[in-house]
């Protein structure tokens, strides 16, 4: 069965459009300013920034609140890569200057980040500049979730994927409220396991690129980018967490054998697709929730790099996790983002940050 089914939602006669609402520099993620109706934006270069409100239904763009582009190293795939915030304090994920992935913990009034308050909480050297992840995700408890790419390279070259001791090719979850410098929350899988890191919460993954949490049930949606023919989305139940899962990688390319060592328990995914139809690369994003988009309630919004269009992926009645493609296309699009009313944002590398919206047709047309 599907984990957590929703109701099937009825899409029929549902259009969907992306209106520009601002224009920075390369996005890569976005978080809510907690408590407001503001969006804090990662430029991949170093720049955070505010975006706000408008009255002409768009966002003004802020000056900068705060200015990494010191500290990052974009070298291929790197740079500031992943952001996460809570009352008080923001969460950068990026690669540094010796192209190692950083992340950090930024005192945050809400209008002025303090770099001079940072906390490390992680550091992990990268063996090439490809596969980083760089996620983040804050949960409902104030955990954070970690995204590490394998480190690199095509089919695993340094064993990370199936290798629990790294932070490589995983997704751990840490408590930064807790312990110097943070703590291990309740229902990790492997807090005692000497053998075993204790923050790992996914294993065999190639470069999760992007992870949600669906805030309704907790199920974990992964989209992981494949390695030359297929790429995949597995959604993991809130209720399975806690056992450790691993998806497979390298030994399976989404439903794919390669050849690799088989591990002895790993999950397939629920939806993959080649690249016959122009895509390449997934582009993990959101499951919808909030008044902004009630006509998507439950529904998992995400793309694919190469083809920028925007698709629809639900629970089918038989329990089956099927897609749909909409009108919508995004140029250069490389992350999604939602906002403090449940509004849908897309990223484009290209500058774009678009907020996507029903458009019910008129009924007498």
């Amino acid at each position: 069965p599907a984990p957590s089914t929703p109701p099937p939602v009825d899409l029929e006669g549902l259009d969907l459009v992306a209106r520009l609402v601002a224009t920075v520099d390369a996005p890569l993620a976005m978080a809510v300013v907690p408590g407001t109706e503001k969006l804090l934006v990662a430029e991949r270069a170093g720049t955070l920034r505010i975006l706000t409100p408008n009255a002409d239904d768009e966002l003004t763009v802020g000056s900068s609140v705060l200015d990494l582009t010191h500290e990052i190293d974009t070298a291929g795939e790197g740079g500031l890569l992943g952001l996460a915030a809570t009352d008080g304090q923001l969460f950068l994920h990026y690669t540094d200057r010796t192209f190692s992935s950083v992340v950090v913990a930024v005192p945050f009034n809400g209008e002025v980040a303090d770099w001079t308050g940072r906390r490390v909480l992680l550091r992990q050297e990268q063996p090439a500049v490809n596969h980083n992840g760089g996620h983040l995700v804050v949960d409902d408890q104030g955990h954070l979730w970690i995204g590490f790419g394998d480190g690199g390279g095509a089919n695993d070259p340094f064993d990370t994927a199936q290798d629990a001791t790294t932070w490589l090719g995983s997704i751990l979850r840490i408590d930064p409220t807790d312990g110097d410098p943070y703590g291990i929350p309740a229902g990790n899988p492997y807090p005692d396991d000497p053998q075993l890191l204790p923050v790992i919460l996914v294993t065999g993954v190639r470069n999760p690129w992007r992870f949600s949490i669906d805030p309704h049930t907790g199920d974990l949606w992964v989209a992981d980018v494949g390695q030359g023919l297929l790429e995949e989305v597995t959604v993991v139940p809130a209720d399975e967490l806690d056992r450790g899962v691993n998806l497979g990688w390298p030994a399976f390319e989404a439903g794919l054998r390669t050849g690799r060592p088989e591990p002895l328990d790993h999950r397939l995914p629920d939806l993959w697709y080649g690249h016959d139809d122009g895509r390449c690369s997934i582009v993990g994003g959101e499951v919808v929730r909030g008044p902004a988009l009630p006509e998507l309630a439950g529904v998992y919004v995400y793309g694919d790099f190469c083809d920028g269009v925007v698709r629809l992926a639900r629970w089918a009645s038989d329990g089956i996790l099927t897609e749909e493609a909409t009108a919508v296309t995004v140029d250069g699009l490389v992350g999604f983002g939602t906002g403090d009313g449940g509004e849908l944002y897309a990223l484009s590398i290209l500058g774009g940050v678009f907020r996507i919206d029903a458009a019910l047709p008129d009924a007498a047309g």
